[in-house]
């Protein structure tokens, strides 16, 4: 938040005194000093509510979508109770039900006066850019015409396209979607936001093509909101029984139109649908929620995954007995390269290897690794690394990170210089690759080929 400093002092002049040590004139009154100044405003507090808290904002957004719903619902009661023979010969007429005309008039008042409230909050400077937008024409569409009418009794008889609240209810509960991680800190993938918005799509397609039908054809057909709902099922999924026709011009217009919509609307949403899933196979997907918590995982985090290091590594893990039912779980920012692709291809890894790629920076990746269930967390560095100082405060940081996430996850820290060791103080081991080069070169001095010995020791060995 932007603050400033401000100092008031009404009245005349006051006169002046200075100080002995610094010789600086200082005002004889208090001085007030105010932080925050621009959210003591009533504008900024509704807007600090309304937009910019998080959890306020999500509850502001939970009941617009369920003001929509309601909205929605309504409409299918006041069609359910209407009486189709009185709007017989009549395109565009819909007198109000008995029971769900005050009701209506309520949400759209609420609705209404939400909207500007949220347009008012908006405004940046550009009094079109708000009008023109699609979700606030679709709110006046459906709410301005219910207040007219309290007013001017004649225009009761005009038809309202209520269910045209759909697609607000889905932009409200896409806003939500985005909003959850930010106010709750929890999320979901891009291929469940990408699935949710196709079924979201589909269902308001669906939905405001059975209503539209299904008035338009109180002129000629009288179809009921079921007989509306058979003949969109079999239109769109162009199986075209031929039973159930539209049979006056608005109505077929109506389904020119939506099937024009939807033959451009749904190849977008699978597009994108169809480039995340490859994108999710190539990444490697999720590590099972019920393998984590019923088999035992280790987590191996590394910044390039190399054909050496991941040999050494599987190896030595797979050495001793007691780990030979272990999952090991690859977190690697990079993509695997040909080498390590079949390695992992051989069945005596693919069984018991597998590859995410992700960053131990992300919060969604150690959820995708599950690194909460993990025995253990392994971070490593390139041995090979040019700056080997860089390497270091890349592990570190994923050190901080992985502990931060799980903290009650023991980790296994690979260090290059020394003087980063004590920076990851809290893991339970941390080996620096040149602190024990070094210690071993000493102890070849003082007896020789102890560095040969130890080298041989620390590799596990198959023979004799």
């Amino acid at each position: 938040a932007q603050g400033r400093v401000g100092v008031q002092s009404p009245g005349p002049p006051q006169p002046q005194r200075v100080c002995s040590l610094t010789r600086v004139p200082c005002f004889s009154h208090r001085v007030q000093v105010e932080f925050y100044v621009n959210e003591n405003t009533f504008k900024e507090r509704l807007k600090l509510f309304f937009i910019k808290n998080q959890r306020s904002s999500l509850r502001v957004r939970l009941f617009n979508f369920s003001l929509k719903l309601l909205s929605c619902l309504l409409y299918i009661i006041r069609v359910l109770l209407d009486d189709p023979q009185e709007g017989r010969g009549v395109d565009f007429i819909f007198e109000w039900g008995p029971l769900c005309c005050p009701h209506q008039v309520l949400v759209a008042l609420i609705s209404f006066l939400e909207t500007m409230l949220l347009m008012y909050l908006g405004y940046k400077g550009n009094l079109w850019e708000q009008i023109l937008r699609v979700p606030f024409m679709l709110e006046m569409m459906n709410t301005a015409p219910f207040l007219i009418t309290v007013f001017w009794p004649p225009l009761r008889n005009l038809f309202i396209p209520v269910f045209l609240n759909c697609w607000l209810a889905k932009c409200a509960l896409e806003n939500m979607i985005n909003d959850l991680h930010r106010a709750i800190q929890r999320t979901h993938s891009a291929m469940f936001n990408q699935v949710l918005i196709l079924v979201c799509t589909l269902v308001c397609l669906m939905f405001t093509c059975i209503c539209g039908i299904q008035h338009l054809e109180r002129a000629g057909n009288n179809l009921t909101l079921f007989d509306s709902l058979y003949f969109c099922i079999v239109t769109f999924s162009t199986v075209g029984f031929g039973d159930v026709t539209p049979k006056i011009w608005p109505s077929q217009l109506l389904v020119v139109i939506m099937i024009c919509v939807a033959l451009i609307v749904l190849p977008i949403q699978f597009e994108q649908l169809a480039f995340l899933w490859m994108e999710r196979q190539k990444s490697g997907g999720n590590y099972s929620r019920y393998r984590a918590q019923t088999e035992k995982h280790v987590v191996l985090c590394v910044s390039t995954l190399k054909i050496d290091l991941l040999m050494d590594f599987l190896n030595e893990f797979y050495a001793h007995p007691h780990l030979q039912d272990y999952y090991v779980v690859i977190l690697c920012p990079t993509e695997m390269d040909v080498a390590v692709r079949r390695v992992l291809q051989i069945p005596l890894w693919s069984q018991r290897v597998i590859f995410l790629q992700g960053s131990a920076l992300k919060d969604q990746d150690l959820m995708r690794a599950k690194m909460d269930d993990a025995e253990t967390c392994f971070i490593l560095s390139n041995r090979f690394e040019g700056d080997r100082i860089a390497a270091d405060h890349q592990t570190i940081l994923r050190a901080w990170a992985v502990k931060d996430f799980a903290p009650n996850c023991p980790l296994y820290v690979q260090i290059l210089k020394p003087e980063n060791k004590f920076h990851i103080k809290f893991a339970d081991h941390v080996v620096c690759e040149e602190e024990f080069k070094y210690a071993m070169l000493a102890l070849n001095c003082v007896c020789p080929a102890t560095s040969t010995l130890i080298t041989l020791l620390i590799h596990t060995s198959r023979g004799q």
